[in-house]
């Protein structure tokens, strides 16, 4: 016997979804009117369709790169310290900054 098709998940899923912002039993859900039913039905359906815009969101974020700046030169000058780059380390020192 085979499992259940997409659209019967997304269905079961719905109301799931529904029961628990109703905050009633799923007994209690199905005595309600069909308005009401409908009512929680749609605040369910946008309920996951958040749900699933939030996770479509990070899924797109790239993962953070770690930057390798080891090429870069520690300078200091009056107790501060700066990591610049070796094609600037000659303007820096003309500057009074000292290599650290």
């Amino acid at each position: 016997m085979a499992g259940l098709t997409k659209e019967q998940k997304a269905a079961k899923a719905m109301l799931e979804k529904a029961v628990e912002l109703s905050g009633l039993k799923a007994e209690e859900f199905a005595l309600l009117s069909a308005e009401e039913q409908a009512a929680h039905m749609a605040k369910a359906q946008e309920a996951i369709d958040a749900e699933a815009l939030a996770k479509a969101e990070t899924a797109k974020k790239p993962p953070e790169e770690e930057v390798d700046n080891s090429h870069l030169i520690e300078v200091a000058k009056d107790g501060e310290t700066l990591k610049v780059h070796p094609t600037c380390l000659a303007a820096h020192r003309l500057l009074g900054w000292k290599e650290a």
